[in-house]
């Protein structure tokens, strides 16, 4: 995975989680997290990130304090929407 711009180390972290758990409920939980916090017309619910091993629990932590806290840009929001949006219409085909 090739990431053009900086984004927090939290969302590269979950990215490289995704890409190497495959077609997993995890991954699927943890990209619909992500793309729930950067997209105003989805919805999911934090709580699901109960389901996930500790340390991904702790990346999600990261990642929504970054949105919630830090904010990012419209460029990184772009990008992890991006990412998340290729990753769940791959899923499809699976």
């Amino acid at each position: 995975m090739q990431i053009p711009i900086n984004l927090p180390g939290s969302v590269t972290a979950l990215m490289t989680y995704v890409d190497d758990a495959g077609w997993t409920e995890h991954a699927e939980l943890i990209v619909q997290i992500m793309m729930s916090s950067v997209h105003p017309d989805l919805e999911s619910s934090v709580a699901i990130a109960a389901f996930l091993p500790p340390n991904v629990r702790a990346n999600v932590a990261s990642f929504l304090s970054a949105i919630l806290l830090e904010g990012i840009s419209n460029e990184q929001r772009y990008t992890i929407f991006s990412w998340t949006q290729c990753w769940a219409l791959a899923s499809l085909e699976q």
